[in-house]
């Protein structure tokens, strides 16, 4: 396993075991999501994409998705239906590429990325109409994508904002989950998801108003925010095996993920042991961390968790979240991590 980090100069692999650190490219650009199968990678890129984050929303040139089939050695354009898109969101599962975009759509490719396909547009969807994003243009995104994780073809994909949405059939097609009951529906504005391997029907998920817990796949949710504070979460993680235990980053309010000094607005790494019946801050990270979007379970190692910091940071903890150590220092401002 290594994680590779999109960042504000490129995509870099990073070895979780020594943190030695490789920068594979494409050079000078931003990447905003990663996705990785084998000796593929895809970046997507947005230019000016850093402080403030989303500065341009709707960039006129530059967009896409670079691919890489030699392990970041040589790169290039990603063309047909990701041409010039913005995309928000990339993944690996049910043997296929998934991307997701802004404005909000979901892709699908079974040749590596070579091509790209749209199932049922997600515009057709029945609650599609009430999605808005609060900045112009207003175009709801795909926020992320995350596969099932012991059924292939079972996709979820969070929209900033609009709910969750799932597939069945490896993410051609997509229908809304956890929206239609007013007492047990998930906050529209999704910032992350979470599936716990050792109990897939426990899924959590990060909004600006506290983590939502779901004990029925998504079907039905509950709002988990009892001591958390402050409670405008970002980046989720669940933990490998223990369905009760999971990781959220938070920050007080959007200003402090879009460029503000951190001292100004700051964010916690809060841990849960009881399934977001209460939160408790971790130790050893900064008392004044820089917000980030991301936050990774280690695939392999269980207790093992990553987290990337906007200043260039990466920490590591090895006893369930509890404790954190730095691993690596002097990256770039990071966007995305992933584990590959």
């Amino acid at each position: 396993m290594r994680l590779y980090a999109g960042t504000t100069q490129g995509v870099f692999k990073v070895n979780p075991d020594n943190g030695i650190v490789t920068r594979l490219g494409p050079l000078d650009t931003s990447v905003e999501a990663v996705a990785v199968q084998g000796d593929t990678i895809l970046s997507a890129i947005t230019p000016d994409y850093g402080m403030p984050m989303r500065a341009p929303l709707h960039p006129s040139h530059g967009r896409g998705v670079m691919r890489s089939t030699d392990s970041g050695r040589h790169w290039a354009p990603c063309g047909g239906l990701l041409d010039g898109a913005q995309v928000t969101a990339l993944a690996w599962g049910a043997g296929g590429f998934i991307a997701g975009t802004d404005p909000a759509s979901i892709l699908h490719s079974y040749d590596l990325g070579a091509t790209w396909a749209e199932g049922t547009p997600l515009s057709g969807l029945a609650g599609a109409s009430r999605w808005d994003y609060p900045l112009p243009p207003h175009t709801a995104h795909v926020m992320t994508i995350v596969p099932h994780p012991t059924r292939s073809m079972i996709q979820y994909a969070g929209i900033e904002v609009g709910g969750v949405v799932m597939s069945s059939d490896g993410g051609c097609n997509w229908h809304e989950i956890g929206a239609t009951n007013p007492s047990a529906s998930v906050h529209p504005d999704i910032h992350g998801l979470a599936i716990c391997p050792g109990a897939p029907n426990v899924m959590y998920a990060a909004t600006p108003d506290g983590i939502y817990v779901s004990e029925t796949a998504g079907a039905m949710w509950a709002s988990r925010s009892n001591t958390l504070d402050p409670l405008y979460c970002r980046a989720v993680a669940a933990h490998q095996t223990d369905p009760d235990m999971a990781i959220t980053v938070a920050t007080w309010g959007a200003s402090g993920f879009f460029g503000r000094e951190a001292h100004r607005t700051g964010a916690r790494v809060m841990r849960t042991v009881d399934r977001g019946l209460t939160w408790t801050q971790v130790q050893g990270v900064p008392e004044h961390v820089q917000p980030t979007p991301a936050l990774v379970a280690d695939p392999l190692v269980t207790g093992r968790f990553f987290l990337p910091l906007f200043s260039g940071e990466l920490y590591v903890s090895t006893d369930d979240g509890a404790t954190w150590e730095l691993l690596v220092e002097g990256i770039p401002t990071i966007l995305r991590l992933i584990a590959a």
